[in-house]
């Protein structure tokens, strides 16, 4: 599984995103409500983080226009 930092991931009201990527670990924010939302960060092995993934659907980046910033 190929994982980049900042990806959001979403399961009924949970969302996860990927603050920071390591070599071994992966440092992440878990939400409730909204990915904008308040959230615990935790560090985790990766191969615990992709268990952690299981059934979670990948949330797909909102592109910015020209006149957003």
């Amino acid at each position: 599984m190929r994982l980049y930092q900042d990806e959001v991931y979403q399961k009924g009201e949970k969302f996860i995103r990927i603050v920071r990527l390591d070599r071994y670990e992966v440092e992440f924010k878990t939400m409730i409500g909204g990915p904008k939302e308040e959230g615990e960060v935790t560090i985790l092995v990766k191969k615990e983080f992709c268990r952690l993934l299981k059934g979670m659907t990948l949330v797909p980046p909102v592109k910015k226009t020209a006149t957003e910033k």
